[in-house]
C-alpha cells in the first residue's frame, strides 16, 4: 500500500498545492514592484487556483474517500481525521477572506496591504501543517491498515 496510487496521486496534488503556496507566498515579499495590475492579476489567479482545485476538488476527494477508509481501519485516527476535516470545512471561507483582503488592498490602497500580507503567511503556514498531518498520520495509517483493494 505503500506506493498505492491513491496515495501517490494525493502526494502529487500535495507537491502541486505546495508550489503554489509558495509561489504565492514570494508574491506577497516581493510586492507588486511597480506593476500593480500583473501583480493582483497574478494573485487573484493564485487565490482562484486554491478555491477551484483544493476546495472543490482535492479536499472532497480526501474526505469522502480516504479519511472513512481510515478511520474504519484505523479508529485512533479518529481525533486527527476530525481536525483535519474541520479544516477542510473551513478551508473555502479562508480562500475567500484572502480574496476579499486582496481586493480591499487592490481598490483600497496601500493600507490594506499589511492586513492581506498578515493573512497570506498565516494562511500559508497552517495549509503547509495541513499537509504534514495528512502525510505524517494519515498515510502512514493507510499504508498500516488499507489494503492495496
Amino acid at each position: 500500500m505503500k506506493n498505492h496510487p491513491t496515495l501517490q496521486y494525493i502526494r502529487d496534488e500535495h507537491a502541486a498545492l505546495s508550489a503554489v503556496l509558495s509561489s504565492l507566498l514570494a508574491m506577497v515579499e516581493r510586492g507588486p514592484k511597480g506593476d500593480a495590475d500583473r501583480f493582483f492579476h497574478v494573485v487573484r489567479a493564485m487565490l482562484y487556483y486554491i478555491d477551484e482545485f483544493p476546495e472543490k476538488r482535492h479536499h472532497p476527494n480526501e474526505s469522502q474517500l480516504l479519511f472513512p477508509l481510515v478511520a474504519q481501519r484505523a479508529p485512533a485516527m479518529a481525533p486527527v481525521i476530525e481536525k483535519l476535516e474541520r479544516e477542510h470545512a473551513r478551508g473555502e471561507q479562508a480562500v475567500r477572506e484572502l480574496q476579499h483582503l486582496l481586493m480591499s488592498w487592490e481598490f483600497m490602497g496601500e493600507s490594506r496591504r499589511a492586513p492581506f500580507c498578515d493573512a497570506v503567511k498565516n494562511y500559508v503556514r497552517h495549509y503547509l501543517d495541513h499537509m504534514h498531518t495528512e502525510e505524517s498520520h494519515i498515510f502512514p495509517a493507510a499504508v498500516d491498515h488499507l489494503t492495496a483493494d
